[in-house]
């Protein structure tokens, strides 16, 4: 027979956001590149040994975002120059 106990803990658990959370990330590695770079460039910034703007210090951080923004500026200018709808507009 199965401990009453062992379904309140399974329960809680699965109520539990914290551990929610951790098994979304299960498959992740770790920080990306872009990231590692981010922080190596803050780390000489804030130490002295680099004299470069903060723009350029953070840009790793940005630059993923400037990646989706021109992809999406791409599939907008080729829809408009090719004349492609999606299968449900006529």
């Amino acid at each position: 027979m199965a401990d009453p106990s062992d379904s309140r803990k399974s329960r809680r658990q699965a109520r539990d956001p914290f551990s929610r959370y951790l098994k979304s990330i299960s498959g992740r590695r770790g920080p990306g590149f872009l990231s590692l770079l981010a922080l190596l460039f803050i780390g000489l910034k804030l130490t002295g040994h680099i004299d470069w703007s903060w723009v350029w210090v953070l840009a790793p951080l940005w630059f993923r975002f400037l990646f989706v923004l021109l992809m999406i500026a791409a599939a907008i200018y080729f829809r408009k120059k090719t004349g492609w709808k999606p299968s449900g507009e006529t």
